[in-house]
């Protein structure tokens, strides 16, 4: 990547955690649920709730959250975790009780570990 700004990489990494929140669950391969079809009737039909519209994420989108992912692994897991914390906008005074370390420190320690991602991608 050529001439990626630290902003860019915190604009990638927010939208992999968005990313991520659309994927599907993990289900157990092999177990199925058989139920009974149930026939409504038109008036029923016409009384149920809408069911709301599933988003999934575009391959585009895996791809990028994919490649975000192996930027990570340059950092040690605490930084992973605050920086993967800090995509999901979890606020730094949360964050500060988690670490237990100051919220000025923890910034630090946050730019600290995008440069690290800078670098690696540089």
């Amino acid at each position: 990547m050529a001439d990626i700004t630290i902003d860019e990489i915190k604009n990638r990494i927010e939208s992999a955690v968005y990313t991520m929140k659309l994927l599907p669950p993990a289900k157990a391969q092999g177990y199925r649920l058989t139920k009974l079809d149930i026939i409504y009737t038109s008036q029923e039909l016409v009384l149920m709730d809408k069911k709301t519209i599933k988003v999934r994420p575009t391959s585009e989108q895996i791809t990028q959250m994919d490649e975000v992912l192996e930027w990570l692994e340059v950092l040690e897991p605490w930084e992973r975790k605050l920086v993967w914390k800090r995509g999901a906008r979890v606020p730094w005074k949360v964050l500060s009780y988690e670490f237990g370390l100051h919220r000025s420190n923890l910034c630090r320690h946050y730019e600290k570990a995008l440069v690290k991602i800078l670098i690696r991608i540089s």
